[in-house]
C-alpha cells in the first residue's frame, strides 16, 4: 500500500464546494458552477474570453476552524500550470493564511507541494491552534476542477462564512494576481486580509473593459464599496479614442449609481503610468494618457453633482522599477504597494 493511500485512510476529506462555504464570489455563482467566478447564467452573455477567465478562482478563498497540526489539500486544474512571467506557485498554487484573535495578526503557512495530476499541498508542523481563522486561497490563473481538504479525524474542520457587505473589485490582469508569485500575495487578496468583509474578485486578463454583461454582476451585490480597476484595459486604441474612454467610464459610474446611489465608487490610474526610470517610453505614455482621460472624467462627474467618487493615483501607489516583471504587471513588492494604497483610502471611504 502506498505512502499517500496510507495518509488518505487516516484523514477526514471535506469537500468545500459541496458545503457552500466558497468565498470571494458574487452570490449569483452556485454550487453548480464550481470554483468559478462567474455563474453559468452568463456563459452567453460574456465573450469568450471573459468567461475562461471567470472560471479562474483568482480571490477565491475559504475560511475555517481547526485544532489540527497538519492540514492537507488536493485537488485538480484544468489549464498549464505557470506563465512564462508567472511560477506555477502563484498560477496554479494555494495558500494558507491563519489570523490570531488575540492580536488580530494574520500568520502565514508554507506548504509543501507536488504539482502531478492531482496536486497535493500538504502544511506540516503549524501548530494546533483551535481558535485560529485559518484562510486558504485558491489558485489565481486556474480553473479548479474539484478539491477536497484533509485533516486526522480526531481534529475535524469547521468552516466559517464572511458577513457584511463586501469589496468589490472589477478589474485587469493586475488585479486578478498577475505576477504574484503566490496567492496570498495577490493585492486583492492582500486587501481582505486588512478588513473584515468579503472581497470579491471580478478581474479578468486583458478583459477589464467595463462591459454591461459584468457591470449587471456587480450591480446585483450590495457592496460596501466597488472598485472599478479598469483603465490599464482601456488604452487609446484605433477603436477607442478619449471620447469613447470617457463614455465608457461615465456609464459605468451612473449605471451603479441607478441602483446604488450612495456606495463609495473608486477608480485608478494605471499603476505604472508614472514610474519613474523606465526607459521605453511609448507605453508609459499609453497608460498616462489613459490615465489623464480617467481621471478628469471622474472629476467631471464630481462636478455635476455625483457623490462619492474617488481616484487613486499612481503617486499614491508608489510603484518603481524594481516593483514590476515586466512593463505593468507587479511583482510581490508592486502587489504589496497596491494594496497598501488602496487600503489607505479605504479606510477614509468606508470610516
Amino acid at each position: 500500500m502506498g505512502i499517500f493511500m496510507l495518509q488518505a485512510q487516516e484523514l477526514t476529506w471535506r469537500n468545500p464546494l459541496s458545503e457552500k462555504v466558497i468565498q470571494g464570489r458574487s452570490k449569483e455563482v452556485l454550487e453548480s458552477d464550481g470554483f468559478a467566478r462567474l455563474p453559468l447564467a452568463l456563459k452567453e452573455s460574456v465573450r469568450e474570453p471573459v468567461w475562461n477567465l471567470g472560471n479562474q478562482s483568482a480571490g477565491v478563498y475559504i475560511d475555517f476552524k481547526t485544532a489540527a497540526e497538519e492540514i492537507t489539500v488536493k485537488y485538480q486544474v484544468k489549464g498549464a500550470l505557470n506563465m512564462p512571467h508567472m511560477p506555477s506557485t502563484g498560477v496554479s498554487g494555494l495558500d494558507l493564511y491563519a489570523k490570531d484573535p488575540q492580536d488580530n495578526a494574520w500568520k502565514w503557512a508554507h506548504g509543501g507541494y507536488s504539482f502531478k495530476d492531482t496536486i497535493t499541498y500538504t502544511f506540516k508542523n503549524v501548530g494546533s491552534h483551535p481558535s485560529y481563522q485559518y484562510r486558504l486561497y485558491l489558485p489565481m490563473y486556474n480553473k479548479v476542477e474539484w478539491m477536497e481538504i484533509g485533516t486526522s479525524s480526531a481534529e475535524p474542520i469547521s468552516f466559517l462564512k464572511s458577513e457584511g457587505k463586501p469589496i468589490v473589485v472589477y478589474g485587469t490582469s493586475i488585479a486578478q494576481g498577475a505576477c504574484a508569485t503566490r496567492p496570498g500575495l495577490g493585492w486583492t487578496n492582500i486587501l481582505g486580509r486588512n478588513f473584515e468583509q468579503e472581497v470579491i474578485n471580478l478581474a479578468f486578463s486583458g478583459n477589464g473593459r467595463l462591459e454591461q454583461p459584468i457591470l449587471d454582476l456587480i450591480n446585483k451585490v450590495d457592496a460596501s464599496v466597488y472598485i472599478l480597476d479598469c483603465i490599464p484595459n482601456l488604452g487609446l486604441t484605433k477603436d477607442r479614442d478619449a471620447a469613447k474612454l470617457k463614455a465608457l467610464i461615465e456609464h459605468a459610474v451612473e449605471f451603479l449609481r441607478k441602483d446604488h446611489p450612495n456606495t463609495p465608487i473608486i477608480m485608478a490610474d494605471h499603476s505604472s503610468s508614472e514610474v519613474p526610470g523606465v526607459l521605453n517610453g511609448k507605453p508609459n505614455d499609453n497608460f498616462k494618457e489613459s490615465s489623464r482621460i480617467g481621471r478628469e472624467t471622474i472629476e467631471g462627474l464630481k462636478k455635476k453633482g455625483v457623490k462619492n467618487l474617488y481616484w487613486l493615483s499612481s503617486e499614491d501607489i508608489g510603484l518603481d522599477i524594481d516593483n514590476t516583471v515586466d512593463y505593468a504587471h507587479p511583482n510581490d513588492i508592486g502587489m504589496e504597494k497596491i494594496a497598501k494604497a488602496y487600503r489607505e483610502l479605504l479606510r477614509k471611504v468606508l470610516r
